[in-house]
């Protein structure tokens, strides 16, 4: 993926995102890393579109994963490390045609978003449609199996691209704004003025200021 976003679209989008469903954020940070416009984003398979949002995040932050969960028994903290390409395997034929941010949208606006979800792709069965898109597409229901250094309890847990780096671009965001505070109380610059600097002179002019 080329990303397009600098520093003032990702912090427009996070921005924008304080008042937006966790799949408007989605779309948001997608649009804000491509440049494509947002509808045309909803357009892609949830699939398709947490797979951009991967390498989105590779691009931003790199493709290692860290993160800790707690021990559902002991209540142990369990540090996790890993390459985020051990969850992109490729997507399979689905009987069914897999659901898009639009679909899901829509659902969620129904009464009954599962049956609504399912209703728009298939008039099939509904676990038959729901085990049919598991199947062909992991990134539908991604799971990290874990286990627990202290009592050996072993449990799967469920991730979420979205939620994860939107919360990697919230703390990149407040130390970026942080940043711009320092350099224009300093030098009197606008945000702008800021921004436009590269990270790693922003880092020098910070290191004279700070020092």
């Amino acid at each position: 993926m080329t990303v397009v976003a600098g520093a003032p679209e990702l912090l427009d989008a996070w921005e924008a995102g304080w008042d937006r469903t966790p799949l408007e954020r989605g779309l948001a940070m997608l649009a804000a890393g491509t440049g494509r416009p947002a509808a045309e984003l909803a357009r892609l398979t949830i699939g398709q579109r947490d797979r951009a949002l991967f390498e989105l995040r590779a691009a931003l932050f790199g493709p290692a994963l860290d993160g800790v969960s707690s021990c559902p028994d002991c209540d142990t903290d369990v540090e996790v490390s890993f390459d985020q390409g051990r969850l992109l395997g490729p997507p399979l034929q689905a009987p069914y045609p897999l659901p898009t941010s639009a679909d899901v949208a829509a659902a969620l606006a129904d009464g009954d978003p599962c049956d609504a979800l399912v209703g728009r792709c298939s008039d099939a069965d509904a676990e038959q449609v729901v085990a049919a898109w598991a199947a062909a597409d992991p990134l539908l229901d991604v799971e990290l199996c874990l286990s627990c250094p202290d009592c050996g309890r072993a449990w799967a847990e469920s991730f979420d691209i979205v939620s994860y780096l939107w919360s990697e671009l919230d703390g990149w965001c407040r130390r970026t704004l942080l940043e711009v505070h320092d350099l224009a109380a300093a030098y009197g610059w606008t945000e702008p003025q800021v921004l436009a600097l590269s990270a790693w002179r922003r880092q020098c002019y910070l290191g004279l200021v700070r020092s």
